[in-house]
């Protein structure tokens, strides 16, 4: 591409070339965060932000292309700080409702509540400054998600949220744990630890299943971060989340039926390992395609057993295969459990959940066996246990030895 083939289609952000000095940006932000801290603005939420600015002397001078630069969402700041161990913030629409939060594992009403107009401040701020959105430009669609700056979000608006806007937000670590955290907190056993380290070395694909705030992308995150030390990862997200490696790519994907061709897109990025983020559509084909072509994987999946997780991915590999070849019935479902059930895949499942005491922790990990093209769509996979949750002891038990070729004869 030459400079010339450069033209309007195709315009940098305006937020390039800013009216104000960025330290004078970066002290703006600095000072509304030392009013929060200090409850200066806890009676001011109900005013609209431009009031609100005024009566601090604080932030009405900035340009909506300044805002790109600031680093603070309104009335999240109440709850951002870690000190606070609040994991999700949730605001439902209607005029006059409180945020919910989730602060250490349960859900409360924080009874706090802001006006309409800082709401869709604040969705607009989680847009720009993940760059969903360029200053000054309508919010493309009624329903929107991303990350900034470590907020996951997923925001609505009129009419798909008829009372309001809407706000969904999970606070990401500042700090990813790693798998000797994870071992330490109890989610799994150093044993098992070990034992699903030897299988990504050996090139085996894992699927991380469970329901939804079980610790799925924590799990994976300590795997990437595990095994990024030493290998080319590309990631497959919806929004930047997992942490980066050291040698790593992140493809952020914003459309879903996008993520089957990111995933494709990935095998040319010479990966040791695609990750995405999610499974939850056609990608689950190109995934098993990559994994048999000697490019393995570790997703996500939900599910809440290590069946439902490989019906699941069943399910959405026969989409894509549909998507691919228009078409399916029995011989698409036989490709797919062939390729399920292939040991070139080596897939292993990792499920994860809530024991009876309430901690989220592994409670099954069973590597799928070789069947090939037998059995039809529904039947029960055959897997092999290696580790079962036991609530007699409340701990992880080694149930079975590895029967995969990266383990057989060794674990």
């Amino acid at each position: 591409m030459h400079a010339d083939d450069f033209d309007d289609e195709m315009p940098f952000p305006s937020w390039e070339t800013p009216d104000h000095d960025p330290g004078m940006v970066s002290a703006v932000a600095n000072e509304l965060r030392s009013f929060v801290r200090s409850g200066r603005l806890r009676d001011c939420w109900h005013l609209p932000p431009e009031e609100v600015f005024g009566l601090v002397g604080v932030g009405g001078e900035l340009l909506e292309h300044d805002w790109v630069r600031v680093d603070w969402y309104g009335p999240l700041e109440l709850w951002r700080d870690p000190e606070h161990e609040v994991s999700d913030i949730l605001y439902n629409g209607p005029p006059g409702d409180p945020f919910f939060v989730v602060q250490r594992g349960a859900m409360l009403n924080t009874g706090v509540t802001a006006h309409p107009q800082w709401i869709a401040w604040t969705q607009r701020q989680l847009l720009l400054r993940s760059f969903r959105l360029q200053p000054y430009e309508d919010w493309p669609a009624p329903m929107m998600q991303g990350v900034a700056d470590g907020l996951r979000f997923a925001i609505t608006r009129p009419p798909v949220s008829r009372d309001g806007g809407s706000l969904a937000i999970r606070l990401l670590p500042e700090r990813w744990r790693t798998l000797d955290d994870l071992v330490q907190a109890g989610m799994l056993t150093r044993e098992a630890s070990d034992l699903l380290l030897e299988a990504l070395a050996g090139g085996a694909s894992v699927l991380v299943a469970g329901p939804t705030g079980c610790g799925k992308t924590t799990l994976t995150a300590g795997f990437t971060q595990a095994i990024g030390q030493r290998m080319r990862l590309v990631f497959v997200e919806d929004g930047g989340e997992l942490p980066r490696g050291p040698n790593s790519l992140h493809i952020e994907v914003t459309e879903a039926a996008a993520f089957s061709q990111a995933v494709k897109f990935a095998l040319r990025q010479k990966p040791g390992y695609i990750i995405v983020g999610e499974v939850r559509g056609g990608e689950a084909m190109a995934m098993l395609q990559a994994a048999a072509t000697g490019h393995p994987g570790i997703g996500t999946i939900h599910a809440g057993s290590v069946q439902g997780a490989l019906r699941n991915l069943e399910r959405m590999a026969m989409i894509g295969l549909a998507a691919e070849a228009s078409g399916g019935g029995q011989a698409a479902a036989q490709i797919v459990r062939g390729l399920i059930t292939s040991d070139v895949v080596s897939l292993i499942v990792v499920q994860i959940g809530r024991t009876p005491r309430g901690r989220r922790a592994v409670v099954a990990i069973e590597e799928v066996l070789r069947q090939g093209a037998q059995g039809q769509s529904g039947d029960v996979f055959p897997t092999n246990p290696l580790f079962r949750y036991d609530p007699h002891t409340d701990c992880l038990l080694r149930v079975g030895n590895v029967n995969g070729a990266w383990g057989l004869g060794r674990l």
